[in-house]
């Protein structure tokens, strides 16, 4: 099996592909990475190395200057007069003759440069200096370390010493660099001229750079400079100047660690001049860059060889498993033959088959899910377009249509069959509408409400309009009131291109099904744009009379009330949403009524929600606003000769007449002739308030009509209503009104008319209702 593998692997174009790719792309991010490197290190080679040499020769160039300045002095000097007769005088007669000597010496010596200078008999030991003058033994002078090395002179030229010189106390020590040039007499070296260069000021005046070390060697391999820290041991330079040997620079190693080294020679003192830079600091940046290359190229292999192992482990993934399908107790790798796979494969292609038969079969439920999904917007964007490719792929790219199909008086239908017989019929719907549609369209049909169905269409013969689906829908209206004695109204949306506006056509299909309050049921209505609204006053003022009228409890005054703004909105041709709103808002105010007093609801909205008046026309909500409010007001008369009903009224009515007196709950409870906590479960049941808050607004209302009506101080005014202190009539004034009396009446002056009217008060009961 491996074997097979591993022909199949070399015989594949696409593993040859991805092997060739992965070589191609490795080797040459590795040539790149070499090759910048080696670049950059050639590079730092020419621009590097040329500073370096340069800065050697300009120290070289200082060197050779100062010690040029001190020998032509020293020669300069071999050849006075004053010296040679002080070598030919007899030894006791030199220290007169050294007197000429010394002052001549020490006006040599007056250069700042020169540390001093020394004129000595090499036959006599005696020596004559600018700092100390005559001394006839040598060897006891304060520079007496000359006497072991200065015989040299007689057999080279020029002589450069670094020595030390001890003051008389031997406490301190100066470094010098002494030049010896011989005096000649009669063909002999029969004195010197030595020239001392203060060590610290001379080697002051080379360059130096932050990144290199500098060192300085005399003709004897002696260390000249730096006397003191220097970075590399001498043992290591030793190593570095051979390996040096006599190339201007090259590159060394010293501790592990890499140098740029350059060197120099002087023509004048024969001093070899070493400098090393570190390249640590200099290659860090490219030998980072050429480790990532070379990186970068072991990833590429790597993920070139994971690109053919999944590649084959993929490709050999159905045959493995299928041996271990046809084999379950093997566990290992197959080998050998993998069997007549033929039937076993043909088997599974059958099942597969039928899987996708079921699959099919299955289509419609995931895209009626699909549909609901967007209407409630369950799913975003990305995943709409995604899963319409998937659902939808047998549709074209030809417009699509919504159609909302909705059954009329649907409350009054529902309520005529059981939860069952309900379903049934719904699902009959449905079919009816599918086989309606079907020649032309193709469709998606959901349920979105209890009432309505939402409908996806398009066409099945390219752009045909809404003319024709408007046909169908027309003949879908009829079948339906034949068949299943049920009247539907159907909506149709706008077309759109695409599935992203699905949301906006139902929408639209959903606002033009609405006008059946006003055309009636079973009617098809398309899309328009409809831009007369209902002005919000006259809802509003709607509303308010109708609910008022019922605290009054005259149920006639309220039906002619229903009566007259239906005829108005007939007139003005209000936006239905608005008129479906306004007849929920008084429904659900009657519902409030009738729970405060513990009446009972009318049955026509025992069970009421707010899709209720959604599926009726104009006249039909009229009718049972008539009916609903005749009923109520009827149990409000029966309601209104009850003793408790009576007993309130009288507690009110007393509260009405003492409002300028300080009254409270046990006053009323006296006046009524009951127990406090009896008059207040009482109250706090007929009113839905309890009595301190009904007495309070009793009184806020009372001081607003004084200080609308009257220029009494408003501390006046609060005795008026019964609060002896002006400071806790403003604070409860201002915690129900949202404002200072004095800005209250201001504000109703500046108005030209009433400012917060109070609420009509036929019976006083449902104040707060």
């Amino acid at each position: 099996m491996i074997r097979f593998k591993f022909k199949y692997m070399l015989k594949n174009k696409q593993t040859q592909l991805i092997l060739l790719l992965t070589l191609c792309v490795s080797l040459l991010i590795t040539l790149i990475g070499l090759g910048s490197y080696a670049r950059y290190r050639e590079g730092l080679d020419t621009e590097l190395n040329a500073p370096n040499v340069e800065l050697l020769q300009i120290n070289m160039d200082v060197t050779n200057r100062a010690f040029r300045e001190a020998d032509e002095k020293a020669v300069d000097l071999s050849y006075r007069e004053e010296i040679l007769t002080y070598l030919n005088t007899e030894a006791y007669r030199q220290p007169t003759a050294a007197a000429d000597v010394q002052r001549l010496l020490a006006s040599a010596s007056a250069d700042k440069k020169l540390h001093s200078i020394a004129i000595a008999d090499l036959a006599r030991k005696s020596v004559v200096s600018s700092d100390f003058g005559y001394t006839a033994k040598g060897e006891e002078a304060p520079a007496a370390s000359w006497s072991a090395w200065v015989q040299g002179i007689e057999s080279r030229p020029l002589l450069i010493k670094r020595r030390w010189l001890e003051d008389g106390s031997g406490d301190s020590r100066t470094e010098l660099l002494s030049i010896v040039r011989p005096v000649m007499v009669d063909g002999k070296a029969a004195g010197a001229v030595i020239v001392n260069l203060d060590y610290d000021q001379f080697f002051s005046q080379m360059y130096t750079h932050l990144s290199s070390q500098q060192y300085v060697y005399n003709l004897d391999g002696e260390l000249i400079y730096p006397k003191l820290n220097a970075g590399v041991q001498p043992s290591d330079m030793a190593a570095v100047i051979d390996e040096l040997a006599v190339s201007p620079f090259s590159y060394v190693k010293v501790q592990g660690q890499e140098y740029m080294a350059n060197q120099t020679f002087s023509d004048v003192t024969g001093w070899r001049l070493v400098s090393l830079v570190p390249m640590d600091h200099l290659l860090k940046n490219v030998k980072l860059a050429r480790n990532m290359m070379l990186f970068l190229s072991l990833i590429s292999i790597i993920v070139g060889c994971s690109a053919i192992y999944y590649y084959n482990y993929a490709a050999f993934r159905p045959l493995r498993r299928i041996h271990h399908l046809l084999n379950p107790a093997y566990n290992g790798s197959p080998q050998g033959n993998l069997y007549d796979l033929e039937p076993v494969i043909g088997k599974w292609v059958g099942e597969f088959q039928s899987k996708t038969f079921v699959a099919e079969r299955s289509l419609p439920e995931l895209r009626s899910k699909y549909i609901q999904d967007i209407l409630n917007r369950c799913i975003g964007m990305r995943e709409v377009h995604t899963k319409w490719s998937h659902y939808f792929h047998d549709w074209s790219t030809e417009p699509l249509n919504v159609m909302v199909v909705s059954i009329d008086r649907y409350w009054q239908w529902a309520a005529s069959f059981m939860e069952e017989d309900r379903m049934l019929l719904k699902y009959a719907l449905q079919n009816i509408m599918e086989e309606v549609l079907d020649p032309v369209w193709r469709s998606v049909c959901v349920t979105a409400k209890k009432d309505s169905f939402v409908v996806l269409l398009q066409s099945k013969h390219g752009s045909i309009g809404t003319g024709t689906l408007r046909l169908d829908a027309e003949k879908l209206i009829g079948i339906v009131s034949r068949h299943l004695n049920m009247s539907v109204s159907v909506g149709i949306g706008s077309e759109v291109q695409d599935i992203s506006g699905l949301e906006r056509s139902c929408a639209d299909a959903r606002k033009v099904l609405a006008y059946r309050l006003y055309e009636g049921y079973g009617r098809v209505r398309e899309y328009a744009v409809w831009d007369q609204d209902m002005n919000a006053s006259m809802e509003e003022a709607w509303s308010t009379e109708i609910l008022n009228g019922l605290q009054a409890m005259d149920g006639r005054a309220n039906e002619a009330s229903v009566v007259k703004w239906a005829s108005l909105i007939r007139e003005h041709g209000v936006e239905p949403e608005q008129v479906y709103k306004a007849a929920d808002h008084i429904l659900e105010g009657i519902l409030d009524i009738a729970a405060s007093c513990n009446i009972d609801p009318p049955e026509e909205i025992s069970n009421y929600n707010w899709n209720q008046v959604k599926t009726m026309d104009l006249a039909e909500m009229e009718h049972m606003l008539c009916q609903v409010i005749a009923k109520i007001a009827e149990q409000f008369q029966v309601h209104s000769h009850s003793r408790e009903y009576k007993r309130v009224q009288d507690m009110i009515l007393y509260m009405e007449e003492n409002l300028q007196n300080n009254i409270g709950l046990q006053d009323i409870a006296a006046h009524v002739g009951m127990s406090v906590s009896s008059v207040s479960s009482m109250f706090k049941e007929e009113t839905g308030t309890t009595v301190y808050d009904y007495l309070t607004h009793l009184r806020i209302d009372k001081a607003c009509e004084l200080l609308r009506e009257s220029d009494h101080k408003i501390a006046s005014i609060a005795c008026m209503v019964g609060y002896q202190n002006e400071n806790s009539f403003i604070r409860v004034f201002r915690k129900i009104k949202a404002v200072t009396p004095g800005k209250f009446r201001e504000s109703s002056k500046s108005s030209n008319g009433y400012a917060d009217l109070p609420k009509p008060r036929h019976s006083g009961v449902f104040e707060d209702i």
